[in-house]
């Protein structure tokens, strides 16, 4: 009896993630024609320009971000018209956790590199722990995870701990595009 009930509960649950699967693969798929038919999603229209972003912090410190303060610096995560970055510096989000290892050991890089571009780039961190909307919204499965924010381009994207050499040529091409 136990084991009929154990089975029947199984493909229920099996049933249900079917379904939800599916009706998100339609909300995908009508989201992606209306992006196509609105044009680039990361292109800002006029509203978005006018939107008084916060000061940017340009101290050459990594700049700790709270959910909140992503959403008011970065990008809204819920924009029907896709993720538009609302900073005019360029900028790297580090996606870390205090209990991520290689996440410890890019911490020094990360303010080296801060310092470096001082002006040109701003780094952020934000913990993965306390993001978890912000998270699922970008597809944050790994860390360290590094995206990067430039105004009305799609964000880019390096996951796992990079050498300091890795770092600093991807943020080169980054700056220089």
């Amino acid at each position: 009896m136990k084991s009929s009930i154990l089975i029947a509960s199984c493909l229920l649950s099996l049933a249900l993630v079917a379904c939800h699967s599916k009706n998100q693969d339609k909300t995908d798929d009508a989201q992606a024609t209306q992006t196509e038919q609105q044009g680039n999603p990361y292109i800002s229209d006029t509203q978005a320009q006018d939107t008084p972003v916060k000061e940017e912090n340009l101290s050459g410190e990594v700049v700790v971000l709270t959910a909140s303060d992503f959403v008011d610096r970065i990008t809204e995560i819920n924009n029907e018209n896709g993720f538009r970055y609302k900073g005019t510096t360029p900028c790297i989000v580090d996606f870390y956790a205090d209990w991520c290892g290689p996440c410890r050991r890019i911490q020094p890089m990360m303010e080296r590199m801060a310092k470096k571009y001082k002006g040109q780039l701003i780094i952020y961190k934000i913990n993965v722990d306390r993001a978890g909307d912000i998270c699922e919204r970008f597809g944050i499965q790994s860390i360290p995870t590094l995206m990067f924010f430039r105004r009305d381009e799609a964000p880019g994207r390096m996951v796992g701990a990079p050498s300091e050499r890795e770092l600093e040529s991807t943020i080169t091409d980054f700056l220089n595009k």
